[in-house]
């Protein structure tokens, strides 16, 4: 990380760490009953995050940015029922459960965590300054009680916010807004979480049961969740292929981009173009070139790794970006495709609805990388596009690299 960043990082890490001892040792003693409400919230986040364990892996696999969880509704209660030692302890426990699920390094968990704690202790100022507690609830919410909870809910997002930016802004080299703040999606899902946390934490000053009751309710907001990111997802996926698509395969690859900038190091755009495709239409027919791309979708998925971003962006030309990979590791990515498309044996069936085994079939790539992330998506492609261009004046089946943006035929 850039020195700026990692102090602020440790900062952050030390700040919540002596903010959280600061406020635990000055709260009240636990009671009876805040052991109980304390035990049943515990109870209830557990079952949440063990119910929910595949859905949040399936969301946190997709995400390439800060994860917007749902453990806030637990947390959160936690703040307006308990005394901050034991929030602070259910809060701790909850991390401790979401890191096998995250799927981040561990400086970055600590991080989140951190900032999380940070996040609570804002709304336990606002809960303090509006002298809100169980107590005070259970004699009846007034509007003006539910406004600071709002309120508390409102500076836990905000802190949250601010501290996601800060660290996005100092370790990206050119932050986009939107990188900065957040999507319009993610942040909108996160004010939602904050306030079904509001309703949890209403429903458990009234009643010690409430959290066990309202998991089942939270779970289905996890699995809502992810139903809509697959069906946004269904709008980027080519449907021959079960690749992204060109929108798709853009969405994806700036958000790898980022991320590459964020960290430093290279990364490769290839294009690939399939030779002569239209003779496989003209001579067995569309339903026999689908089937081809298919094919070609397949090898392209076993030769590129999990983390390679891979889609069908016209006809019969597929993007790759390769991230953290230099030119000459895109060169053996590259070739080992070329080969594998020139390997296939197909079998389809012709008009006339007799089979056929169509091969020899062969592809033109051209690929462009960048150092430390700085190029341009856009760059990149118009790079890696020229590269292809002269890999099909030069006679197909054969891979070109792009060099500061001239084609170069490598061996």
């Amino acid at each position: 990380m850039p020195r700026n960043a990692l102090l602020y990082v440790l900062a952050v890490d030390l700040l919540a760490i002596v903010a959280g001892l600061f406020v635990a040792l000055r709260g009240p003693a636990p009671s009876q009953r805040d052991l109980v409400n304390a035990g049943v919230l515990l109870v209830a986040a557990t079952l949440h995050v063990v119910i929910s364990r595949r859905i949040e892996e399936s969301r946190s696999d997709r995400s390439t940015g800060p994860h917007v969880t749902t453990t806030v509704v637990w947390m959160f209660p936690g703040a307006v029922l308990l005394p901050p030692v034991l929030t602070f302890a259910l809060l701790v426990w909850i991390r401790v459960l979401w890191y096998p699920i995250s799927r981040r390094p561990l400086y970055r968990h600590t991080f989140s965590s951190a900032e999380v704690m940070l996040s609570v202790i804002a709304a336990l100022l606002v809960l303090r300054t509006g002298d809100i507690d169980q107590a005070t609830i259970m004699s009846g919410a007034s509007p003006v009680q539910v406004l600071v909870l709002l309120g508390a809910a409102v500076a836990y997002f905000i802190t949250q916010a601010i501290i996601v930016g800060i660290v996005i802004l100092l370790s990206t080299p050119k932050p986009t807004w939107s990188a900065v703040v957040g999507s319009s999606s993610d942040n909108a899902f996160g004010a939602l979480v904050l306030c079904m946390a509001v309703v949890v934490a209403l429903a458990s000053a009234h009643s010690w049961f409430a959290p066990l009751i309202l998991v089942p309710v939270v779970c289905a907001a996890d699995w809502a969740a992810r139903q809509v990111e697959e069906l946004r997802g269904d709008s980027r996926t080519d449907h021959t292929t079960a690749l992204l698509n060109s929108r798709g395969w853009h969405e994806q690859a700036d958000r790898e981009v980022a991320r590459v900038r964020r960290q430093g190091g290279a990364l490769t755009v290839a294009v690939l173009d399939l030779d002569h495709f239209k003779a496989v239409n003209d001579t067995w027919g569309h339903p026999a070139g689908d089937v081809v791309l298919r094919r070609v979708a397949a090898v392209l998925n076993e030769r590129t790794r999990q983390g390679d971003v891979v889609g069908r962006i016209g006809g019969e030309e597929f993007a790759l970006l390769l991230p953290d990979t230099d030119s000459e590791q895109a060169l053996v990515v590259a070739e080992r495709i070329r080969t594998g498309i020139a390997e296939m044996k197909v079998p389809a069936t012709d008009k006339r609805g007799q089979p056929v085994s169509i091969e020899g079939r062969t592809t033109s790539v051209g690929i462009a990388s960048g150092a430390n992330g700085l190029v341009e998506l856009t760059t990149l492609l118009h790079a890696a596009d020229a590269a292809l261009y002269e890999a099909k004046v030069g006679g197909r089946n054969q891979v070109r690299v792009s060099s500061n943006g001239h084609p170069v035929f490598l061996q």
